[in-house]
């Protein structure tokens, strides 16, 4: 009996020891994976607040007066170059806004001014901009007007011996164009998209688009497209 006695004792001992091992040991695992965790929050936050720089386009659009447009080449964005912390950089991203200089009650017709980062608004505390391009933008403001104009089709290609261009007429003959006034009051008429005769015989009705230059602002104010009738005719025997 006390031989079984001690038996038990020391069994219950060893169990004792085993599970006061394996407590030891999840403890242990356990405050490596804390550690880890906070190693790694640590990291991610210096990571974040490390400072990095960002290039940035901001859209630029002018607030015109009613009837006027801008007449010259001007950039539709200015590139921004920003430093701060990455997290706040990110953020800064989805915050900026458009750059909306006012025009609206000037009567110049020419205004130039200086980029600086007072156009973007209040920043977040740590954000800085460090460079823009470009430093300066020239606006050049004209009065928009609108006159009918004069459609001459343009023809190219040459007829087959024996044949002779008659009569060729645009319907409509004239379409409203609206555009700067100096370019509109000097514009006498308008060609279209070439029409080649060379293998034309007889009268054709063909649908082609007015020719216009819309890199200086000029528009339709009607159908972009007219009918052009051209008539070939034999030509009359010597």
């Amino acid at each position: 009996m006390h031989l079984r006695a001690n038996s038990i004792i020391g069994f219950w001992c060893a169990r004792m020891q085993e599970e006061r091992g394996n407590i030891q040991l999840s403890e242990s695992l356990a405050l490596k994976a804390v550690g880890l965790l906070l190693a790694l929050i640590l990291w991610v936050t210096i990571l974040g607040f490390k400072r990095e720089e960002l290039k940035k386009a901001v859209k630029l659009e002018p607030l015109l007066p009613p009837g006027m447009m801008i007449t010259n080449k001007v950039p539709s964005s200015i590139l921004f170059t920003f430093t701060g912390p990455r997290v706040l950089l990110k953020d800064i991203e989805r915050r900026l806004q458009p750059i909306r200089p006012d025009l609206r009650r000037t009567r110049d017709t020419t205004i130039g001014f200086s980029i600086s980062e007072d156009l973007l608004g209040e920043l977040p505390s740590g954000i800085r901009v460090v460079g823009f391009y470009p430093p300066n933008i020239l606006i050049r403001l004209e009065e928009l007007v609108e006159k009918k104009i004069k459609v001459h089709p343009t023809i190219t290609g040459v007829l087959p011996v024996g044949y002779r261009l008659g009569k060729v007429v645009s319907t409509p003959d004239s379409v409203k164009v609206l555009g700067p006034k100096s370019l509109i009051e000097s514009t006498t008429s308008l060609g279209t998209a070439p029409i080649d005769i060379s293998s034309l015989k007889g009268s054709k009705q063909i649908d082609v688009e007015v020719d216009i230059d819309t890199e200086q602002g000029v528009q339709l104010t009607q159908e972009r497209v007219v009918q052009v009738k051209v008539n070939i005719n034999p030509s009359s025997p010597r």
